[in-house]
């Protein structure tokens, strides 16, 4: 899964029409013109589904503008503020996508279609129940504010099967609503510690997804190799520049950006800020509306595909054989799964162990149903953490968002660092003339 979590400050009107593309808030259509419905679920602590609901447009705006779809009640009024950024996020989203080939199988075959459908929604589902048993809000005053589990999480997600170029682009709009009961009543979501989990969460979408039994099947049987490791469909995957029109745009607008900073910039070379810069103007540049001019179609997105040399009866690429969990080492997983961390930081948090241990598993190209999936994701995360210990002092309660773990192996490395950087100021000193001499020859010229 591409793409992190983005905070929506808009209103409900905003999220369901056409959102600016100077605001940089969501970046996607959500209900424009009533073609589509919004599937709303309520999650308490245990990860397990409350209540589910089907909103319209209008009842989905209303809980953009934090209107419970359940009582009818209010759970709070946003703050407003003329400076857009400072006012309330209504919700948090981020989009659990697919590699352009799985869209691709899917327009091609309507039973790859609800084969994809049906992992999407997995992998919803399992970031849904991930969240809810590990999202926090903040209770007391500012000064003695203490962090709790939240005990109802809502979150809403809306499912599109284009781009806004009407290319094949199977995604789901996954948005977690920034209102949770805690403590006897409605608390902000703690959206720091949101932003902590988003490699979590979305390394947990993609294992689902490329993990899925039934989706590798249905493609096996289309004469289609789905590889686990990198989620890609191995005979279309050739194909993913045909079908992403506005990539192809945007590789256009930023050699014609560069080429004009070079012209007005002679003999220097873009740095990082600037490259960044000019790649965020040919996104921006001529960008489509988020409702696609031209809807695509399985007719006309095959020919397309004929014209590009695709058909039906492609070379199959060599298909691995699938791998069980029960052929995997989970000590090694967990140790891996360290090895990344201390690779990355001095200190981590849990989240970020579960992180690696899931792409670790991806990786080895397994295939299994979610709840084993997550299961043994757990396990190995858990085995992991034991071999980490603290740096914070203990007896208190450090939030799972907190980074404070580490390991033995990193310690020993960094105390050996620490006695060379002594070492070397020491040599250094003794190696430079006293201070009062250097000024003395100074002033004598």
């Amino acid at each position: 899964m591409k793409g992190g979590v983005i905070l929506f400050r808009g209103t409900g009107a905003a999220a369901r029409r056409y959102l600016d593309s100077d605001r940089s808030t969501a970046d996607e259509y959500y209900l424009e013109g009533g073609t589509a419905l919004a599937e709303f679920v309520v999650s308490g602590h245990d990860g397990e589904v409350i209540e589910t609901r089907t909103l319209d447009p209008e009842s989905y705006a209303a809980w953009v503008d934090w209107i419970d779809p359940i009582t009818g009640t209010s759970m709070g009024t946003p703050r407003a503020a003329s400076d857009r950024s400072k006012e309330s996020p209504r919700f948090a989203e981020m989009v659990i996508n697919a590699p352009k080939s799985l869209s691709i199988a899917a327009a091609l075959h309507p039973e790859v279609s609800d084969a994809l459908d049906a992992a999407q929604r997995d992998a919803a589902e399992e970031i849904r129940r991930w969240l809810a048993e590990h999202s926090v809000t903040r209770v007391g005053r500012r000064n003695t504010r203490e962090i709790v589990p939240v005990q109802q999480l809502q979150t809403v997600t809306v499912a599109h099967k284009t781009s806004r170029a009407g290319d094949p682009h199977r995604h789901i709009h996954f948005q977690i609503g920034t209102r949770v009961y805690a403590a006897g009543k409605w608390r902000a979501l703690d959206t720091a510690a949101l932003f902590k989990q988003q490699g979590a969460i979305r390394a947990l979408g993609s294992a689902v997804i490329a993990a899925h039994p039934q989706l590798a099947s249905v493609l096996d049987q289309h004469g289609l190799t789905l590889d686990s490791a990198t989620g890609e469909v191995a005979e279309l995957e050739p194909f993913n520049a045909v079908m992403s029109k506005r990539g192809a745009q945007v590789e256009r607008n930023l050699a014609r950006f560069e080429a004009e900073w070079e012209t007005a910039h002679p003999g220097e070379e873009p740095g990082p800020v600037v490259r960044a810069r000019l790649k965020a103007k040919a996104w921006e540049h001529e960008r489509p509306g988020k409702k696609p001019a031209v809807l695509g179609s399985e007719a006309g997105w095959r020919a397309e595909l004929e014209d590009a040399g695709y058909t039906p009866n492609l070379h199959r690429a060599r298909r691995a054989a699938p791998v069980a969990l029960d052929d995997l080492h989970i000590e090694e997983i967990a140790s891996r799964a360290l090895d990344r961390c201390a690779a990355g930081a001095s200190a981590w948090t849990v989240h970020t162990v579960r992180e690696h241990v899931t792409r670790i598993t991806t990786e080895h190209g397994v295939q299994a149903a979610p709840r084993e999936l997550r299961e043994f994701v757990q396990l190995a995360t858990q085995l992991a953490a034991e071999d980490c210990f603290s740096v914070l002092p203990p007896g208190g309660s450090t939030p799972e968002h907190v980074a404070h773990l580490t390991s033995l192996r990193v310690v020993a490395v960094e105390m050996e660092l620490r006695d060379l950087l002594t070492a070397r100021a020491e040599q250094t000193r003794r190696c430079m003339p006293d201070v009062h001499d250097l000024a003395i020859r100074a002033g004598a010229g």
